[in-house]
């Protein structure tokens, strides 16, 4: 992330956006994963445990943008224990004008508490299907990783 963000400063654009860089490791000792990652401003990813219980993966700094100066990024980790299911998803999933950001990630998260023991091809469905009018005015990408 900091080396895109060095090459963002440097190219002459006022442009600014957000991402979530992850990766993923085999945890000390396996079978589980664990996940880390940084968040520049981007909608949190969502995790649901093999109970049912979601948590959005809050944790952030601010956007990519030239224009804030250059400040040290975060990293965070998590341990994703085996039949958990990590959420994560472009804003146009979830924002709509005039609609409430927060809501939107929340109805979210209550869909995938609900319905995130299905199967991943169901489970997208479901996902991708409960988008409403207005269409949304940016890209709609979903990834949904479940840990064996």
């Amino acid at each position: 992330m900091h080396a895109l963000e060095a090459a963002c400063s440097a190219l002459p654009i006022e442009a600014g956006g957000t991402l979530v860089h992850a990766r993923l490791d085999l945890a000390d000792g396996g079978p589980d994963w664990r996940l880390t990652w940084s968040n520049a401003g981007h909608p949190p990813p969502l995790l649901r445990t093999p109970d049912g219980r979601v948590t959005s993966l809050v944790e952030h700094d601010l956007l990519l943008h030239p224009g804030l100066g250059r400040f040290r990024r975060t990293e965070h980790q998590r341990d994703l224990p085996a039949g958990s299911t990590l959420l994560l998803y472009t804003d146009g999933l979830i924002e709509r004008r005039g609609r409430d950001i927060d809501a939107s990630i929340a109805q979210l998260a209550a869909l995938f508490a609900r319905h995130g023991d299905r199967p991943m091809a169901d489970l997208l469905r479901r996902i991708t299907s409960r988008r409403t009018t207005p269409e949304p005015g940016d890209d709609v990408v979903v990834l949904a990783l479940r840990v064996p």
